[in-house]
């Protein structure tokens, strides 16, 4: 039987600089998946602190270095899932809060996101989960399966009927990023 590799646990469970270490590496990932859900800095910050004490309390339970990042992707995905149903959250917007991206866009406009984001968190619940974990995680659809604890065809499904759902709300978005380019080009 192969030995699976625990180097990183076992040094984060004797050591707190271990334990940092693992924090720092993915810390904009969960924080980033939080914020995704909830536009909100705060909340994301309170979701993340509660992750990373759940993760302490764990890490004798996780099998590999590399189960880290699956676990503590289900983990955030979960507690935005059970904050969202305890306080029936309503998404909005921080004016002072700007949104932390795992990969910024060629060409960021804050105004077309920023509308963008406010109807991703119109969508309910596991649609708007799927949306984040797809486009902002960049997570194959069998990936978000096993994150979401779903099949692999509802998770396509909450996808479709999520897009289906979007397209008429942001089809304006898409004429703007259209013909955006081609206002810009014109001589003053």
């Amino acid at each position: 039987m192969k030995t699976v590799q625990r180097d990183l646990l076992d040094a984060a469970l004797a050591d707190r600089e271990a334990f940092s270490a693992i924090v720092k590496q993915t810390e904009s990932m969960v924080y980033g998946l939080a914020y995704g859900f909830f536009r909100n800095r705060a909340i994301a910050e309170d979701l993340a602190q509660e992750v990373y004490l759940e993760l302490f309390r764990n890490l004798h339970k996780l099998d590999s270095d590399m189960h880290v990042i699956n676990w503590l992707r289900q983990t955030v995905t979960r507690k935005c899932i059970d904050h969202s149903r305890r306080k029936k959250h309503r998404p909005h917007l921080d004016l002072d809060s700007i949104p932390e991206r795992k990969v910024d866009p060629v060409e960021w406009d804050p105004i077309l996101a920023d509308e963008l984001g406010r109807k991703v968190a119109e969508l309910p619940v596991k649609m708007r989960t799927v949306i984040i974990l797809r486009f902002q995680e960049d997570l194959r659809l069998s990936e978000i399966a096993d994150t979401m604890d779903i099949p692999v065809n509802t998770a396509k499904t909450l996808l479709r009927r999520a897009l289906l759902r979007l397209q008429p709300k942001v089809a304006h978005l898409e004429r703007e990023v259209r013909y955006a380019p081609a206002r810009q080009n014109q001589p003053a």
